[in-house]
Protein backbone atom coordinates (compact mmCIF):
# COMPACT_ATOMS: atom_id res chain seq x y z
CA UNK A 1 0.00 0.00 0.00
CA UNK A 2 1.40 3.40 -0.93
CA UNK A 3 2.09 6.15 1.60
CA UNK A 4 -0.67 8.35 0.21
CA UNK A 5 -3.20 5.53 0.44
CA UNK A 6 -2.17 4.76 4.02
CA UNK A 7 -2.47 8.44 4.93
CA UNK A 8 -5.95 8.60 3.38
CA UNK A 9 -7.04 5.59 5.44
CA UNK A 10 -5.56 6.99 8.66
CA UNK A 11 -7.38 10.28 8.11
CA UNK A 12 -10.64 8.54 7.25
CA UNK A 13 -10.38 6.40 10.39
CA UNK A 14 -9.50 9.39 12.58
CA UNK A 15 -12.42 11.47 11.28
CA UNK A 16 -14.79 8.59 12.01
CA UNK A 17 -13.31 8.05 15.47
CA UNK A 18 -13.78 11.73 16.33
CA UNK A 19 -17.33 11.76 14.94
CA UNK A 20 -18.13 8.63 16.96
CA UNK A 21 -16.98 10.47 20.10
CA UNK A 22 -19.04 13.53 19.19
CA UNK A 23 -22.05 11.27 18.61
CA UNK A 24 -21.58 9.61 22.02
CA UNK A 25 -21.19 12.86 23.93
CA UNK A 26 -23.54 15.01 21.89
CA UNK A 27 -21.04 17.87 22.13
CA UNK A 28 -18.70 19.39 19.53
CA UNK A 29 -15.69 18.76 21.75
CA UNK A 30 -12.79 16.60 20.61
CA UNK A 31 -11.25 14.56 23.44
CA UNK A 32 -7.70 15.67 24.26
CA UNK A 33 -6.23 12.27 23.35
CA UNK A 34 -7.68 12.57 19.85
CA UNK A 35 -6.53 16.18 19.62
CA UNK A 36 -2.93 14.99 19.65
CA UNK A 37 -3.67 12.49 16.87
CA UNK A 38 -5.38 15.22 14.86
CA UNK A 39 -2.34 17.46 15.18
CA UNK A 40 -0.04 14.61 14.12
CA UNK A 41 -2.16 13.54 11.16
CA UNK A 42 -3.61 16.83 9.92
CA UNK A 43 -1.09 19.33 11.21
CA UNK A 44 -3.67 21.31 13.17
CA UNK A 45 -7.30 21.35 14.22
CA UNK A 46 -8.30 23.77 11.46
CA UNK A 47 -7.12 21.41 8.73
CA UNK A 48 -9.07 18.62 10.39
CA UNK A 49 -12.23 20.76 10.50
CA UNK A 50 -11.81 21.65 6.81
CA UNK A 51 -11.62 17.94 6.00
CA UNK A 52 -14.86 17.22 7.88
CA UNK A 53 -16.48 20.22 6.17
CA UNK A 54 -15.28 19.08 2.74
CA UNK A 55 -16.74 15.61 3.32
CA UNK A 56 -20.08 17.06 4.45
CA UNK A 57 -20.32 19.39 1.46
CA UNK A 58 -19.27 16.65 -0.97
CA UNK A 59 -22.12 14.47 0.28
CA UNK A 60 -24.55 17.38 0.08
CA UNK A 61 -23.40 18.29 -3.43
CA UNK A 62 -23.71 14.70 -4.66
CA UNK A 63 -27.29 14.57 -3.40
CA UNK A 64 -27.95 18.01 -4.87
CA UNK A 65 -26.70 16.83 -8.27
CA UNK A 66 -29.24 13.99 -8.13
CA UNK A 67 -31.96 16.47 -7.19
CA UNK A 68 -31.05 18.84 -10.03
CA UNK A 69 -31.19 16.04 -12.61
CA UNK A 70 -34.99 16.22 -12.35
CA UNK A 71 -35.74 19.43 -10.46
CA UNK A 72 -38.98 19.40 -8.50
CA UNK A 73 -41.57 22.16 -8.75
CA UNK A 74 -40.54 23.42 -5.30
CA UNK A 75 -36.75 23.49 -5.64
CA UNK A 76 -36.32 25.70 -2.55
CA UNK A 77 -38.27 23.24 -0.41
CA UNK A 78 -36.44 20.26 -1.86
CA UNK A 79 -33.04 21.84 -1.14
CA UNK A 80 -34.17 22.59 2.42
CA UNK A 81 -35.31 18.99 2.82
CA UNK A 82 -32.02 17.73 1.42
CA UNK A 83 -30.05 19.85 3.92
CA UNK A 84 -32.27 18.75 6.82
CA UNK A 85 -31.98 15.09 5.81
CA UNK A 86 -28.20 15.28 5.60
CA UNK A 87 -28.11 17.03 8.97
CA UNK A 88 -29.99 14.05 10.37
CA UNK A 89 -27.89 11.46 8.49
CA UNK A 90 -24.59 13.02 9.54
CA UNK A 91 -25.61 14.47 12.88
CA UNK A 92 -22.19 14.17 14.54
CA UNK A 93 -20.48 16.00 11.66
CA UNK A 94 -23.11 18.73 11.77
CA UNK A 95 -22.74 19.11 15.56
CA UNK A 96 -18.96 19.38 15.18
CA UNK A 97 -19.15 21.85 12.29
CA UNK A 98 -21.86 23.98 13.90
CA UNK A 99 -19.96 23.99 17.18
CA UNK A 100 -16.92 25.42 15.41
CA UNK A 101 -18.72 27.48 12.76
CA UNK A 102 -16.78 30.62 13.60
CA UNK A 103 -13.41 28.87 13.39
CA UNK A 104 -11.36 30.65 10.69
CA UNK A 105 -10.69 27.34 8.95
CA UNK A 106 -14.39 26.89 8.19
CA UNK A 107 -15.41 30.42 7.24
CA UNK A 108 -14.00 30.43 3.68
CA UNK A 109 -15.42 26.98 2.87
CA UNK A 110 -18.86 27.99 4.07
CA UNK A 111 -18.73 31.23 2.08
CA UNK A 112 -17.62 29.45 -1.09
CA UNK A 113 -20.31 26.80 -0.80
CA UNK A 114 -22.92 29.43 -0.04
CA UNK A 115 -22.06 31.25 -3.29
CA UNK A 116 -22.11 28.00 -5.29
CA UNK A 117 -25.45 26.89 -3.88
CA UNK A 118 -27.00 30.31 -4.44
CA UNK A 119 -25.78 30.32 -8.05
CA UNK A 120 -26.97 26.76 -8.74
CA UNK A 121 -30.35 26.89 -7.02
CA UNK A 122 -31.15 30.41 -5.86
CA UNK A 123 -31.28 29.09 -2.29
CA UNK A 124 -29.24 30.93 0.32
CA UNK A 125 -27.38 28.47 2.48
CA UNK A 126 -27.54 30.91 5.40
CA UNK A 127 -31.29 30.31 5.52
CA UNK A 128 -30.77 26.55 5.71
CA UNK A 129 -28.40 26.54 8.64
CA UNK A 130 -29.83 26.16 12.07
CA UNK A 131 -27.62 24.80 14.81
CA UNK A 132 -28.17 21.13 15.43
CA UNK A 133 -28.67 20.64 19.14
CA UNK A 134 -27.29 17.60 20.91
CA UNK A 135 -29.74 14.86 21.74
CA UNK A 136 -28.92 14.70 25.44
CA UNK A 137 -31.76 16.88 26.69
CA UNK A 138 -29.87 20.16 26.38
CA UNK A 139 -31.97 23.05 25.19
CA UNK A 140 -30.73 24.30 21.78
CA UNK A 141 -30.19 27.90 22.92
CA UNK A 142 -28.00 26.81 25.84
CA UNK A 143 -26.08 24.38 23.65
CA UNK A 144 -25.48 27.01 20.97
CA UNK A 145 -24.09 29.55 23.44
CA UNK A 146 -21.74 26.91 24.85
CA UNK A 147 -20.58 25.74 21.42
CA UNK A 148 -19.80 29.29 20.32
CA UNK A 149 -17.70 29.75 23.45
CA UNK A 150 -15.93 26.45 22.74
CA UNK A 151 -15.19 27.37 19.12
CA UNK A 152 -13.72 30.67 20.24
CA UNK A 153 -11.53 28.91 22.77
CA UNK A 154 -10.17 26.50 20.13
CA UNK A 155 -9.73 29.07 17.35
Amino acid sequence: MSGAWERTHRRYDLVHTVLDEVAKSGWPVVPAALGKEIDEEFGDFGTFLRDVQRRWYQTFDARLDDLLENPPDDLDGAVRDLWRDLDRDQLAARVLLDGHATHPALVAGDAGHRRSLLTATGVDQAELRTPVAPSRGVKPARWWRRSVALSRSTA
